[in-house]
């Protein structure tokens, strides 16, 4: 078969969750003989087509228009019916893991090929909360452009075939959002982690040494896009608590975004530079060691956490999650330790969670223990082949 898979960017331009999901399920159509094309915007350096690893990338590069414009969306599905018209005409099946590229590619097809759309967020509510921390300009359009983006949705839920989302949470939101008959053909699919990969190590101080880690006292360990919903900030005044009780650990921050400078300055002004590494985008092959060193991984998501695969990372390499109740974390953690969850999103309650873990008093589960749940649960290979399924069809590879 000839897939289409339409991305928020590819894995190897713009790391992601969303992008790795959908890079994953690239690599496994491959290895079952399937013909792959993967359709994301892009940087102009970049070529527009790339063949890489037996998957066909494709990019396209929409005109730079104003967030107020209501030509943007358009210029997004024009752009990608332009590059498919070049490079692959004709298709089997597609699916969407974005709205505007994914509506491009069904109206440029039409309804005779099988068609697919994973929700990773519900549209509406990412674009809310990204204008809201914009500038004047982009709140002042969300006004118009908010209604919008939530029609584009609804007719990529309409015009799929089948629609899967990560979480029970997001499901819900849907329902919310649009009709519920729409949110009644959505299909629950999890996320899924390379349980071969994402390993416990027997001497954890050698791997943390390995990387330049303390090794004489806790290490906390978090890998988030440095944007507002990530709540960073309110980890760091969370550290800056704990410090004030006496507390010794170390919090290494993974990942880069448009907050680094101001969180790097804040954590100047709390007095925590000697309690806080910034590492900055971290190598793919270093980052299953990151996970599998660390004394305890933290997430401290402030809003619309859809899913979190950096959870299923973690605790596939052994190590407890201590996490904010946000969106559909409790759906993971509730399986494993529901002790490892705040009270709530704020830095009194993180800090407090935090405290006790510090002191010793939340429940500790074997790395072997917490590896084994995963695979049980999560692994790739358990839970791929049914999204594979969802995207080509039931009877595609008998």
């Amino acid at each position: 078969m000839k897939i289409l898979i339409t991305a928020i960017g590819h894995f190897f331009d713009r790391p992601s969750g969303s992008a790795k999901l959908a890079f994953d399920e690239a690599v496994e159509l491959g290895r079952r003989g399937d013909d792959v094309w993967v359709l994301a915007p892009a940087n102009p350096s970049l070529p527009e087509y790339e063949l890489r690893d037996g998957i066909h990338l494709l990019r396209y590069f929409p005109a730079e228009l104003s967030p107020w414009n209501p030509a943007r969306a358009c210029e997004h599905q024009r752009a990608a019916r332009a590059v498919l018209a070049r490079h692959v005409p004709q298709i089997d099946a597609i699916h969407g893991h974005v709205p505007l590229s994914y509506l491009g590619a069904i109206e440029f097809y039409g309804d005779s090929v099988h068609s697919c759309y994973t929700i990773h967020s519900p549209a509406r509510m990412e674009m809310a909360i990204v204008w809201r921390n914009s500038g004047l300009l982009r709140r002042i359009s969300a006004v118009f452009a908010l209604p919008m983006i939530n029609r584009l949705e609804a007719k990529c839920l309409r015009r799929s075939r089948v629609v899967t989302a990560l979480s029970q949470y997001t499901i819900d939101c849907i329902g919310q959002i649009h009709r519920r008959e729409l949110a009644g053909k959505v299909r629950l699919i999890p996320g899924w982690v390379d349980t071969s990969r994402f390993i416990p190590v027997a001497d954890r101080g050698r791997v943390k040494a390995q990387l330049g880690w303390p090794t004489d006292i806790p290490v906390l360990f978090t890998l988030r896009r440095l944007v507002p919903r990530m709540g960073l900030d309110r980890l760091l005044n969370a550290c800056h608590l704990l410090l004030g009780d006496g507390l010794k650990f170390h919090l290494v921050i993974g990942g880069d975004g448009p907050l680094r400078g101001k969180l790097e300055e804040q954590t100047r002004t709390l007095g925590l530079s000697d309690s806080v590494t910034f590492l900055g985008r971290i190598e793919d092959r270093v980052l299953p060691l990151a996970y599998a060193a660390c004394d305890a991984f933290v997430l401290p998501t402030a809003e619309l956490e859809c899913f979190g695969i950096i959870a299923l990372e973690a605790l596939s390499a052994g190590r407890p999650v201590l996490a904010t109740p946000v969106g559909a974390i409790p759906e993971v953690i509730r399986k494993f330790d529901y002790s490892w969850m705040a009270r709530s999103a704020e830095a009194v309650d993180i800090a407090d969670l935090l405290r006790q873990y510090l002191a010793g008093k939340l429940p500790e589960h074997s790395p072997t223990e917490l590896h084994g749940q995963i695979c049980r649960d999560y692994s790739r290979e358990r839970v791929l082949g049914e999204f594979i399924e969802a995207t080509v069809g039931k009877d595609a590879h008998r």
